[in-house]
Protein backbone atom coordinates (compact mmCIF):
# COMPACT_ATOMS: atom_id res chain seq x y z
CA UNK A 1 0.00 0.00 0.00
CA UNK A 2 0.95 3.57 -0.88
CA UNK A 3 0.44 5.76 2.23
CA UNK A 4 2.06 9.19 2.76
CA UNK A 5 1.97 9.91 6.53
CA UNK A 6 1.24 13.93 7.38
CA UNK A 7 3.00 15.07 10.47
CA UNK A 8 0.28 17.28 12.22
CA UNK A 9 2.05 20.15 14.01
CA UNK A 10 -0.12 21.07 16.77
CA UNK A 11 2.00 21.91 19.86
CA UNK A 12 1.97 25.22 21.20
CA UNK A 13 4.52 27.40 19.98
CA UNK A 14 3.75 25.97 16.31
CA UNK A 15 0.41 27.19 16.28
CA UNK A 16 1.68 30.81 17.56
CA UNK A 17 3.97 30.82 14.33
CA UNK A 18 1.41 29.73 12.22
CA UNK A 19 -0.87 32.30 13.38
CA UNK A 20 1.82 34.98 13.48
CA UNK A 21 2.68 34.60 10.11
CA UNK A 22 -1.06 34.28 8.55
CA UNK A 23 -1.90 37.52 10.54
CA UNK A 24 0.77 39.65 8.79
CA UNK A 25 0.17 37.58 5.11
CA UNK A 26 -1.80 39.32 2.27
CA UNK A 27 -4.74 37.55 0.63
CA UNK A 28 -5.77 39.07 -2.22
CA UNK A 29 -4.96 42.14 -1.23
CA UNK A 30 -6.72 41.96 2.09
CA UNK A 31 -5.19 43.74 5.13
CA UNK A 32 -4.89 41.58 7.83
CA UNK A 33 -4.64 42.50 11.35
CA UNK A 34 -1.70 41.16 13.63
CA UNK A 35 -3.67 38.19 15.92
CA UNK A 36 -3.04 38.62 19.82
CA UNK A 37 -4.49 36.91 22.85
CA UNK A 38 -6.75 39.61 23.33
CA UNK A 39 -10.56 40.06 21.92
CA UNK A 40 -9.93 42.29 19.06
CA UNK A 41 -9.93 45.93 19.51
CA UNK A 42 -10.71 46.92 15.75
CA UNK A 43 -13.47 49.96 16.38
CA UNK A 44 -15.08 49.57 13.11
CA UNK A 45 -16.01 46.01 14.69
CA UNK A 46 -19.50 45.48 16.12
CA UNK A 47 -19.24 43.84 20.20
CA UNK A 48 -20.75 40.58 20.79
CA UNK A 49 -21.66 39.84 24.83
CA UNK A 50 -20.44 37.19 26.56
CA UNK A 51 -23.30 33.48 25.93
CA UNK A 52 -26.07 33.55 27.19
CA UNK A 53 -26.39 37.48 26.75
CA UNK A 54 -28.30 39.74 24.48
CA UNK A 55 -25.95 38.62 21.36
CA UNK A 56 -25.04 40.78 18.43
CA UNK A 57 -27.18 42.68 16.48
CA UNK A 58 -28.59 40.43 13.33
CA UNK A 59 -27.27 43.09 11.20
CA UNK A 60 -24.24 43.75 12.06
CA UNK A 61 -23.16 39.81 11.38
CA UNK A 62 -20.78 38.73 9.17
CA UNK A 63 -21.69 35.27 7.96
CA UNK A 64 -18.95 33.59 6.61
CA UNK A 65 -18.43 29.83 4.71
CA UNK A 66 -15.01 28.29 4.21
CA UNK A 67 -14.39 25.54 2.23
CA UNK A 68 -12.22 24.32 -0.59
CA UNK A 69 -13.96 25.22 -4.08
CA UNK A 70 -16.90 25.63 -5.69
CA UNK A 71 -15.39 23.86 -8.40
CA UNK A 72 -16.27 20.90 -6.63
CA UNK A 73 -19.81 20.11 -6.60
CA UNK A 74 -20.05 19.10 -2.94
CA UNK A 75 -19.05 22.72 -1.89
CA UNK A 76 -21.87 24.02 -4.88
CA UNK A 77 -24.22 22.17 -2.30
CA UNK A 78 -23.19 23.60 0.96
CA UNK A 79 -22.67 27.13 -0.76
CA UNK A 80 -26.59 26.56 -1.31
CA UNK A 81 -27.31 25.55 2.15
CA UNK A 82 -25.02 28.25 3.55
CA UNK A 83 -27.15 31.17 1.26
CA UNK A 84 -30.39 29.27 2.34
CA UNK A 85 -29.97 30.14 5.52
CA UNK A 86 -28.27 33.33 5.24
CA UNK A 87 -31.66 34.63 3.27
CA UNK A 88 -34.05 32.90 5.75
CA UNK A 89 -32.43 35.79 8.40
CA UNK A 90 -32.48 38.64 5.95
CA UNK A 91 -28.18 38.37 6.08
CA UNK A 92 -27.87 37.30 2.18
CA UNK A 93 -25.48 40.63 1.53
CA UNK A 94 -24.03 39.93 4.31
CA UNK A 95 -23.02 36.56 3.40
CA UNK A 96 -19.33 35.35 1.75
CA UNK A 97 -18.38 32.43 0.56
CA UNK A 98 -14.36 32.25 1.06
CA UNK A 99 -12.63 29.11 -0.91
CA UNK A 100 -9.03 27.99 0.62
CA UNK A 101 -8.35 26.02 -2.56
CA UNK A 102 -6.89 23.00 -0.64
CA UNK A 103 -3.98 25.24 1.27
CA UNK A 104 -4.24 25.75 5.19
CA UNK A 105 -2.58 28.64 5.34
CA UNK A 106 -4.39 30.24 2.57
CA UNK A 107 -7.28 29.40 5.00
CA UNK A 108 -6.25 30.66 7.95
CA UNK A 109 -5.32 33.81 6.28
CA UNK A 110 -8.54 34.15 5.13
CA UNK A 111 -10.25 33.71 8.05
CA UNK A 112 -8.02 36.44 10.64
CA UNK A 113 -8.20 38.65 7.53
CA UNK A 114 -12.16 38.73 7.80
CA UNK A 115 -12.29 38.49 11.86
CA UNK A 116 -9.58 41.65 11.82
CA UNK A 117 -12.38 43.15 9.93
CA UNK A 118 -15.57 42.01 11.30
CA UNK A 119 -14.73 40.73 14.98
CA UNK A 120 -16.74 39.32 17.84
CA UNK A 121 -19.74 39.82 15.46
CA UNK A 122 -18.46 37.05 12.76
CA UNK A 123 -20.51 33.76 12.41
CA UNK A 124 -18.02 31.22 10.12
CA UNK A 125 -18.46 27.81 9.13
CA UNK A 126 -15.25 26.35 8.58
CA UNK A 127 -14.14 23.14 6.66
CA UNK A 128 -10.62 22.96 8.05
CA UNK A 129 -8.70 22.07 4.67
CA UNK A 130 -6.80 19.48 7.88
CA UNK A 131 -6.67 18.56 11.01
CA UNK A 132 -3.77 20.26 12.07
CA UNK A 133 -4.55 23.85 11.14
CA UNK A 134 -7.74 24.02 13.35
CA UNK A 135 -5.93 25.34 16.47
CA UNK A 136 -4.45 28.44 14.90
CA UNK A 137 -8.05 28.62 13.82
CA UNK A 138 -9.58 28.78 17.21
CA UNK A 139 -6.94 31.18 18.80
CA UNK A 140 -8.04 33.54 16.17
CA UNK A 141 -11.82 32.98 16.63
CA UNK A 142 -11.65 32.88 20.70
CA UNK A 143 -9.35 35.91 20.36
CA UNK A 144 -11.71 37.88 18.25
CA UNK A 145 -14.23 36.43 20.53
CA UNK A 146 -15.98 35.37 17.26
CA UNK A 147 -18.42 32.19 17.04
CA UNK A 148 -17.33 29.37 14.93
CA UNK A 149 -19.17 25.93 13.27
CA UNK A 150 -16.06 23.35 12.40
CA UNK A 151 -17.22 20.58 9.82
CA UNK A 152 -15.57 17.70 9.51
CA UNK A 153 -12.13 18.48 10.70
CA UNK A 154 -10.66 18.60 14.61
CA UNK A 155 -7.75 16.75 16.05
CA UNK A 156 -7.59 14.03 17.89
CA UNK A 157 -8.63 15.37 22.10
CA UNK A 158 -10.24 18.76 20.85
CA UNK A 159 -13.87 19.50 21.18
CA UNK A 160 -16.16 22.75 21.42
CA UNK A 161 -17.10 21.31 25.64
CA UNK A 162 -13.30 22.01 26.54
CA UNK A 163 -12.35 24.87 24.07
CA UNK A 164 -15.98 27.16 25.44
CA UNK A 165 -18.52 28.77 24.34
CA UNK A 166 -16.54 30.11 20.97
CA UNK A 167 -16.21 27.10 18.71
CA UNK A 168 -20.20 26.79 19.05
CA UNK A 169 -20.09 23.06 17.77
CA UNK A 170 -18.66 19.82 15.88
CA UNK A 171 -20.81 18.80 13.01
CA UNK A 172 -19.39 15.44 10.53
CA UNK A 173 -20.49 12.55 8.94
CA UNK A 174 -19.89 9.21 10.80
CA UNK A 175 -17.24 8.60 8.25
CA UNK A 176 -16.23 4.64 9.56
CA UNK A 177 -19.76 3.95 9.06
CA UNK A 178 -19.86 5.82 4.98
CA UNK A 179 -16.66 3.57 4.66
CA UNK A 180 -18.12 0.50 5.66
CA UNK A 181 -21.54 0.74 3.84
CA UNK A 182 -20.33 2.11 0.82
CA UNK A 183 -18.00 -1.04 0.57
CA UNK A 184 -20.69 -3.11 1.36
CA UNK A 185 -23.03 -2.02 -0.95
CA UNK A 186 -19.98 -2.38 -3.39
CA UNK A 187 -19.20 -5.63 -2.42
CA UNK A 188 -22.50 -7.01 -3.01
CA UNK A 189 -22.44 -5.67 -6.36
CA UNK A 190 -19.00 -7.50 -7.02
CA UNK A 191 -20.37 -10.74 -5.92
CA UNK A 192 -18.61 -10.79 -2.83
CA UNK A 193 -15.45 -11.51 -4.22
CA UNK A 194 -12.51 -10.50 -6.11
CA UNK A 195 -9.89 -7.51 -6.20
CA UNK A 196 -10.26 -3.83 -5.35
CA UNK A 197 -8.18 -0.52 -5.29
CA UNK A 198 -8.87 2.43 -2.91
CA UNK A 199 -8.64 5.95 -3.50
CA UNK A 200 -8.57 8.21 -0.17
CA UNK A 201 -8.63 11.77 0.59
CA UNK A 202 -6.07 13.70 2.14
CA UNK A 203 -4.61 11.35 4.98
CA UNK A 204 -4.47 13.85 7.28
CA UNK A 205 -7.89 14.58 7.01
CA UNK A 206 -9.63 12.58 10.13
CA UNK A 207 -12.63 11.86 7.55
CA UNK A 208 -10.67 10.13 5.29
CA UNK A 209 -8.78 8.17 7.78
CA UNK A 210 -12.61 7.19 9.41
CA UNK A 211 -13.69 6.28 6.27
CA UNK A 212 -10.29 4.16 5.34
CA UNK A 213 -11.10 2.37 8.38
CA UNK A 214 -14.71 1.77 7.61
CA UNK A 215 -13.47 -0.06 4.27
CA UNK A 216 -11.04 -1.90 6.27
CA UNK A 217 -13.79 -3.41 8.65
CA UNK A 218 -15.79 -4.46 5.65
CA UNK A 219 -12.82 -6.32 4.16
CA UNK A 220 -12.86 -8.31 6.85
CA UNK A 221 -16.60 -9.40 6.94
CA UNK A 222 -15.75 -10.30 3.21
CA UNK A 223 -12.59 -12.42 3.06
CA UNK A 224 -12.94 -13.15 -0.64
CA UNK A 225 -12.18 -9.51 -1.28
CA UNK A 226 -8.66 -8.82 -1.58
CA UNK A 227 -7.60 -4.82 -1.38
CA UNK A 228 -4.62 -4.26 -4.21
CA UNK A 229 -3.54 -1.21 -3.17
CA UNK A 230 -4.57 1.98 -1.95
CA UNK A 231 -3.31 5.79 -2.69
CA UNK A 232 -4.73 9.61 -1.97
CA UNK A 233 -6.23 11.04 -4.58
CA UNK A 234 -6.53 14.30 -2.63
CA UNK A 235 -10.68 14.20 -2.77
CA UNK A 236 -10.49 15.44 -6.40
CA UNK A 237 -11.75 14.13 -9.69
CA UNK A 238 -8.70 14.41 -11.63
CA UNK A 239 -6.13 13.06 -8.96
CA UNK A 240 -8.06 9.94 -8.75
CA UNK A 241 -8.38 9.40 -12.11
CA UNK A 242 -4.75 9.62 -12.90
CA UNK A 243 -4.38 7.88 -9.98
CA UNK A 244 -6.83 4.85 -11.38
CA UNK A 245 -5.02 4.89 -14.57
CA UNK A 246 -1.89 4.42 -12.57
CA UNK A 247 -3.76 1.26 -10.61
CA UNK A 248 -4.76 0.06 -13.78
CA UNK A 249 -1.29 -0.18 -15.38
CA UNK A 250 0.19 -1.78 -12.23
CA UNK A 251 -3.09 -4.40 -11.46
CA UNK A 252 -4.79 -4.43 -14.84
CA UNK A 253 -7.71 -7.73 -14.95
CA UNK A 254 -7.12 -8.04 -10.98
CA UNK A 255 -9.44 -5.12 -10.38
CA UNK A 256 -13.06 -6.00 -10.12
CA UNK A 257 -14.26 -2.88 -8.41
CA UNK A 258 -13.46 0.42 -7.11
CA UNK A 259 -13.73 1.84 -3.64
CA UNK A 260 -13.29 5.59 -3.04
CA UNK A 261 -13.38 8.10 -0.41
CA UNK A 262 -15.56 10.48 -2.08
CA UNK A 263 -17.78 10.96 -5.43
CA UNK A 264 -15.01 13.26 -7.20
CA UNK A 265 -12.47 10.47 -6.96
CA UNK A 266 -14.80 8.15 -7.66
CA UNK A 267 -16.16 9.52 -10.93
CA UNK A 268 -12.44 10.57 -11.62
CA UNK A 269 -12.16 6.05 -11.46
CA UNK A 270 -15.13 5.98 -13.60
CA UNK A 271 -13.60 7.96 -16.36
CA UNK A 272 -10.39 6.44 -16.29
CA UNK A 273 -12.30 3.14 -16.47
CA UNK A 274 -14.32 4.18 -19.73
CA UNK A 275 -10.94 5.43 -21.62
CA UNK A 276 -9.50 1.88 -20.42
CA UNK A 277 -12.86 -0.06 -21.83
CA UNK A 278 -13.27 -1.63 -18.18
CA UNK A 279 -16.36 -2.09 -16.59
CA UNK A 280 -15.90 -1.70 -13.51
CA UNK A 281 -18.36 -1.27 -10.07
CA UNK A 282 -17.07 2.11 -8.44
CA UNK A 283 -18.54 3.38 -5.13
CA UNK A 284 -17.97 6.99 -3.45
CA UNK A 285 -19.64 9.08 -0.70
CA UNK A 286 -21.01 12.31 -0.76
CA UNK A 287 -23.90 12.13 -2.74
CA UNK A 288 -23.06 14.47 -6.09
CA UNK A 289 -25.85 15.12 -8.73
CA UNK A 290 -24.01 13.49 -11.09
CA UNK A 291 -23.32 10.24 -9.09
CA UNK A 292 -26.91 9.78 -8.93
CA UNK A 293 -27.30 10.73 -12.51
CA UNK A 294 -24.71 7.76 -12.93
CA UNK A 295 -26.07 5.66 -10.57
CA UNK A 296 -30.09 5.53 -11.89
CA UNK A 297 -28.59 5.69 -15.64
CA UNK A 298 -26.78 1.92 -14.69
CA UNK A 299 -26.88 -1.47 -14.15
CA UNK A 300 -26.25 -0.91 -10.62
CA UNK A 301 -22.95 -3.88 -11.25
CA UNK A 302 -20.91 -1.36 -13.38
CA UNK A 303 -20.20 2.00 -13.22
CA UNK A 304 -21.07 4.48 -11.01
CA UNK A 305 -23.11 1.57 -8.25
CA UNK A 306 -23.05 3.17 -4.69
CA UNK A 307 -22.63 6.46 -2.29
CA UNK A 308 -24.19 8.41 0.22
CA UNK A 309 -27.35 10.77 0.26
CA UNK A 310 -25.34 14.08 0.47
CA UNK A 311 -25.63 16.51 3.74
CA UNK A 312 -23.48 18.90 1.99
CA UNK A 313 -26.65 21.56 1.96
CA UNK A 314 -27.12 20.83 5.65
CA UNK A 315 -23.95 21.35 6.61
CA UNK A 316 -23.71 24.86 4.76
CA UNK A 317 -27.28 25.95 6.44
CA UNK A 318 -26.88 24.43 9.52
CA UNK A 319 -23.76 24.72 10.40
CA UNK A 320 -24.30 28.61 10.23
CA UNK A 321 -27.52 28.75 11.72
CA UNK A 322 -26.43 26.78 15.13
CA UNK A 323 -22.82 29.43 15.20
CA UNK A 324 -25.46 32.69 14.58
CA UNK A 325 -27.98 31.36 17.05
CA UNK A 326 -24.89 31.31 19.61
CA UNK A 327 -23.96 34.77 18.47
CA UNK A 328 -27.39 36.41 18.77
CA UNK A 329 -27.71 35.00 22.38
CA UNK A 330 -30.31 32.48 21.06
CA UNK A 331 -28.69 29.95 22.67
CA UNK A 332 -25.78 29.48 25.08
CA UNK A 333 -23.91 26.84 23.98
CA UNK A 334 -22.19 26.44 27.70
CA UNK A 335 -25.36 24.94 28.51
CA UNK A 336 -26.08 22.46 25.46
CA UNK A 337 -25.94 19.20 25.41
CA UNK A 338 -23.06 17.21 24.39
CA UNK A 339 -25.31 15.95 21.60
CA UNK A 340 -24.92 19.44 20.31
CA UNK A 341 -21.69 20.69 20.63
CA UNK A 342 -20.48 17.57 18.99
CA UNK A 343 -22.65 15.30 16.42
CA UNK A 344 -23.29 12.82 13.23
CA UNK A 345 -25.81 13.53 11.02
CA UNK A 346 -27.83 10.92 9.57
CA UNK A 347 -26.12 8.02 7.20
CA UNK A 348 -27.75 6.46 4.10
CA UNK A 349 -26.50 4.77 1.23
CA UNK A 350 -27.74 5.21 -2.16
CA UNK A 351 -27.81 2.54 -4.66
CA UNK A 352 -29.86 1.89 -7.49
CA UNK A 353 -32.64 0.33 -5.36
CA UNK A 354 -33.32 3.70 -4.18
CA UNK A 355 -32.13 6.27 -5.78
CA UNK A 356 -35.25 7.95 -7.90
CA UNK A 357 -36.41 8.52 -4.12
CA UNK A 358 -33.10 10.77 -3.66
CA UNK A 359 -33.80 14.72 -4.11
CA UNK A 360 -30.97 16.66 -5.67
CA UNK A 361 -27.58 17.52 -3.46
CA UNK A 362 -28.44 21.15 -3.70
CA UNK A 363 -32.22 21.04 -3.24
CA UNK A 364 -32.67 23.47 -0.21
CA UNK A 365 -36.09 24.06 -1.16
CA UNK A 366 -37.82 22.23 2.29
CA UNK A 367 -34.79 23.28 4.59
CA UNK A 368 -36.55 24.72 7.25
CA UNK A 369 -33.99 26.56 10.20
CA UNK A 370 -36.93 26.44 12.73
CA UNK A 371 -35.27 24.01 14.60
CA UNK A 372 -31.09 23.97 14.66
CA UNK A 373 -31.01 20.93 16.34
CA UNK A 374 -33.26 19.30 13.73
CA UNK A 375 -30.09 17.42 11.78
CA UNK A 376 -28.73 16.15 14.78
CA UNK A 377 -28.31 12.24 14.24
CA UNK A 378 -25.92 11.21 17.53
CA UNK A 379 -23.71 12.87 19.17
CA UNK A 380 -20.00 11.99 18.48
CA UNK A 381 -18.18 9.74 22.09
Amino acid sequence: MTRTTQIARTTGAALAVLLLVAACSSDGGATTAPATDAPSTNASAPAATSAGGSGCDPKDIKLVQSGRGLENEYYVSVDAGSKAFADSVGLLDNYQWIASDGDSQKQLSQITSILAQSGACTVLNVDPNESAILPAILDAVVANNAWLTVQWNRPEGTSPQETGPNWVAFMSEDGFVQGHDTAKALFEAMGGTGGIVALQGILDNTVAQSRFAGLQKALEEYPDIKLLGDQTAKWDRTEGQNVMQTFLTKFGDEITGVWAGNDAMGLGAVAANEAAGKKIPVSGIDGLEESLKAIAAGDGKSGFIATTQANAANQGGFGLAIAYAAATGEIDPTTEPDEHRAFFLKTNIVTKANVADIPAPDDTSKMDFSDIWSVVGAAIP
